[in-house]
């Protein structure tokens, strides 16, 4: 009796815990992205639920149709429960014949948190199109395009949910998409071949951008332009103090010197700005010792022409004396 309850409890085991493998056609347009609904397996097995969904052969539904290969970690909220999550894996780009890449995914949501449901929402590209799919606990699917169900998809207790004509901007089509932050706490150099966006997606091509503040305890920019130590060879020109005046009032800026209109829309250069000011800094630098000069050459001839003036005084003073003498003796 005991083997038999052992092997009843095993089987049920296996059972709960068995994968379920299938495929499933999204129809309707193949310009849309409609829901297709998926229950977390694992919830109650207390696991995370783990739900993969292809396409290797490019050419089933049609010539070039493209491939998609993708992996969702997961645990839904069921009524508000914690520890709730959703991380993706895709890779569907760059898989048509020359054609721009062609995205299958195009967005997923947690529909149980005011349910007592366990579905997990993913919209998948239509037209007649076959996904294969790979679950770890048992799942079902639900295609809501209009010709399995009918559209939209009403999330119990939520909102009602229609086709997608785009991905979602958190969709990352060449990666992960992680809901969580990330520890890394090895001391080994961490290594990222593409560019980076933090608060951004558009880097503008730039290997780190960044949308809001930053802090750091020191800065280095390593530059590839000349140092402007060349304001001080004998072969640089130094703009006049007349010139500089011209330009700012023509201008409304400095030379050399970006515009407020520049700045506002393309941003400034740290390594390069701080030339450019430099350049002015010993550019004013110069005009300062040319001032300093002048004023030390006037104080020269101011005291020169002191001392003439001194001498002069002192010559009449001796005259007069004279001439008081002899207006003494006449009389």
């Amino acid at each position: 009796m005991k083997k038999l309850m052992f092997i009843i409890l095993f089987l049920a085991t296996i059972s709960v815990k068995a994968q379920t493998t299938g495929s499933i056609t999204v129809g309707g347009d193949f310009d849309k992205f409609y829901p297709t609904v998926w229950t977390d397996g694992g919830w109650n097995n207390m696991m995370p639920s783990q739900l993969e969904i292809g396409r290797s052969v490019i050419h089933e539904n049609g010539d070039w149709r493209g491939s998609l290969m993708a992996k969702f970690t997961f645990h839904v909220a069921l009524w508000g429960n914690g520890a709730n999550f959703i991380n993706a894996e895709i890779i569907q780009t760059h898989n048509t014949l020359n054609s721009a890449s062609r995205d299958f995914i195009a967005g997923w949501k947690d529909a149980s948190g005011s349910s007592a449901t366990l579905d997990l929402v993913i919209w998948l590209r239509g037209g007649g199109t076959t996904y294969h799919y790979k679950s770890l606990y048992p799942t079902t699917c639900r295609v809501f395009d209009g010709v399995a169900n009918p559209l939209s998809f009403q999330e119990e207790g939520g909102p009602v949910h229609s086709f997608k004509t785009s991905p979602d901007l958190y969709v990352n089509s060449e990666g992960l998409t992680n809901v969580g932050s990330a520890a890394f706490h090895g001391g080994g150099t961490n290594y990222f071949a593409g560019n980076m966006g933090i608060g951004t997606q558009d880097t503008r091509g730039y290997k780190l951008a960044v949308s809001g503040n930053m802090i750091a305890e020191s800065v280095k920019v390593q530059l590839r332009s000349a140092w402007p130590d060349y304001v001080f060879t004998k072969d640089y020109t130094l703009p006049s103090l007349k010139e500089t005046e011209k330009h700012i009032k023509e201008k409304g800026h400095l030379p050399g010197i970006p515009s407020a209109a520049e700045v506002k829309n393309n941003g400034i250069d740290l390594g390069d700005m701080n030339a450019k000011l430099l350049e002015k800094i010993e550019e004013l630098t110069l005009h300062l010792i040319q001032k300093d000069k002048l004023i030390e050459s006037l104080k020269t001839s101011n005291q020169q022409i002191e001392n003439k003036q001194l001498a002069l005084q002192l010559s009449l003073e001796a005259l007069l004396n004279r001439l008081n003498k002899l207006e003494n003796q006449k009389n």
